[in-house]
């Protein structure tokens, strides 16, 4: 990359990962509300309910997101028509999953939400479109509407929770009330900034939409398959346990995931920038990303192995202390799947989506195959060691056939090197530099 496009990505990665450590911070503050004043019967449950719609969105969501990159980025199509056609799209293919799945509500309250009240399912479903919307809308390089739909509902969430629990005691139904009402008011303010920009209109056009349909059709597997990946362990708890290890699993999956803020920020950036260049330039910018993302994953996870447990112990407090041993054995799955965010950007950029799929139904099919030995035999470390093998298995999928499609060597992809590190320590000195001088 020249200069300036590695000085503007720096940036954009930086304020994006700025917002998200923000946000990190204020949703830990959240998770510590919920968890104190649920306790962790209750909290599994939220945890399971509050994933609910993220996780049934993706059966709908028919690779649209990463489509409205591409025709944007590679096909020149209209941001008003693309931004329209999402708004179609994510009302029409949520209203209509939310539907069906108010009417197997009985089923998921017997199967997977086991003792949550039926009353809490309803605020759950009608999230349905809004977060199918929120996903489309995430298409452009809008990093300030990006960042703000990464704070604002922290902000709002912890200072909900904290009225609803805290101060109401409104327990369970309440809280599912106030994750509900930021989702919707998040997603209303987004809609109103995009109308700003990309008129939204009562248009439809059909050519289009096909186009669109027949290459997010590609992006819609590796989607799926992805996001059950990343969640049917929880579910599987809910299903061959109970709600209490639901909440302790729960405690040690948010905290160990906040690890991919870093690959999530840098892969929210790159994923445009590889849209629009070349293969080889592509190739160039993925392996760099990969192994600076890589580098400071793995510093940050040696920090989570030396204190994460007395960090779960402090926050949430002894009860939690069951999330220590499955919060460290995942770590080494979670470090290998900040690559993975990462290479995957590649392969939809290039439309090679049907590698990305080949790794994630792979790992999901390892995953549940794990999962149903070890969760019985072991518990919610079991599904630890599951999600370590499958992620790490993902990722190494990927890796392969991007070294050898893109002449980048896994060692290269992988590790920095010498001029890496003198790159680190230029950064540094410059922000000595800028530092203010100490006081005599």
């Amino acid at each position: 990359m020249a200069e300036p496009r590695v000085g503007r990505f720096v940036r954009d990665s930086a304020g994006v990962f700025g917002a998200q450590m923000l946000a990190t911070g204020l949703g830990v503050g959240t998770s510590v509300i919920t968890a104190r004043m649920l306790g962790p019967h209750d909290r599994g449950l939220y945890q399971l309910l509050t994933l609910l719609p993220i996780t049934l969105s993706n059966f709908v969501k028919l690779g649209i997101p990463q489509a409205n990159v591409y025709f944007m980025r590679r096909r020149g199509a209209s941001g008003s028509d693309v931004a329209s056609h999402s708004l179609w799209l994510a009302f029409g293919l949520g209203g209509g999953l939310a539907l069906a799945c108010y009417l197997a509500r009985g089923w998921l309250l017997a199967h997977f939400l086991k003792g949550a009240p039926p009353i809490t399912v309803i605020p759950v479903l009608v999230l349905l479109p809004f977060v199918l919307l929120q996903g489309f809308f995430s298409a452009e390089e809008r990093f300030r509407e990006y960042n703000f739909q990464q704070v604002a509902p922290t902000v709002l969430g912890l200072v909900g929770m904290a009225i609803a629990l805290v101060w109401l005691r409104t327990g369970l139904a309440g809280a599912i009330v106030i994750q509900t009402l930021v989702v919707v008011g998040v997603t209303v303010w987004l809609a109103l900034r995009v109308h700003r920009t990309a008129p939204l209109r009562l248009t439809w056009r059909p050519e289009l939409a096909r186009d669109m349909m027949t290459f997010g059709s590609k992006s819609y597997l590796q989607t799926l398959a992805s996001t059950l990946h990343f969640r049917i362990d929880q579910y599987m708890i809910g299903f061959l346990l109970d709600p209490v290890q639901v909440g302790f699993y729960a405690v040690a999956t948010n905290l160990a995931l906040l690890l991919l803020r870093i690959s999530d920020a840098t892969g929210t950036v790159l994923y445009p920038r590889l849209a629009a260049a070349g293969e080889r330039d592509a190739h160039a910018q993925t392996s760099a990303v990969c192994r600076h993302t890589l580098f400071i994953t793995v510093l940050v996870a040696l920090g989570y192995e030396l204190f994460g447990g007395l960090a779960i112990r402090l926050l949430f407090g002894e009860r939690y202390a069951a999330a220590v041993l499955p919060m460290r054995l995942m770590l080494p799955g979670i470090v290998m799947i900040s690559l993975y965010l990462i290479l995957t950007r590649n392969f939809t950029s290039r439309n090679r989506q049907e590698v990305n799929i080949a790794a994630a139904g792979a790992a999901l099919a390892i995953n549940v195959g794990l999962n149903w030995v070890l969760i019985p035999r072991w518990g919610i470390a079991g599904a630890a060691v599951s999600t370590a093998v499958s992620y790490s298995t993902a990722a190494l999928i990927l890796l392969v056939v991007f070294a050898r499609e893109s002449g980048y060597g896994i060692a290269k992809t992988l590790f920095i090197g010498r001029a890496d590190l003198d790159g680190y320590r230029q950064l540094a000195a410059r922000m000595r530099g800028l530092a203010p001088a100490p006081a005599d």
